[in-house]
């Protein structure tokens, strides 16, 4: 496991970094919930879009591994929708 983390440091390092961003701009916009909605939108489909890669170049991509990703996307983003609401 530590062989892989540090492998692939630098690929969760950008996730880490979007999902920072992302904070400090729901932070920045409260108030705007439609800015803060998309923000968190564009998040989750930039999740999905790293893990697709990830696993495309680490030729590990099969459909479980995606439902995997599309789930729990889907559950941060009603989670953290609730948390605005």
């Amino acid at each position: 496991m530590k062989l892989f983390l540090k492998l692939h440091k630098h690929n969760f390092l950008i996730v880490i970094a979007a999902a920072f961003i992302a904070l400090i701009l729901v932070f920045k916009f409260q108030g705007i919930p439609i800015v803060q909605y998309t923000i968190l939108t564009f998040l989750v489909a930039f999740y999905l879009l790293w893990a697709t890669a990830f696993h495309h170049f680490d030729k590990s991509l099969k459909l479980e591994v995606m439902i995997e990703y599309i789930l729990t996307a889907l559950l941060a983003l009603v989670i953290l929708y609730g948390v605005l609401l």
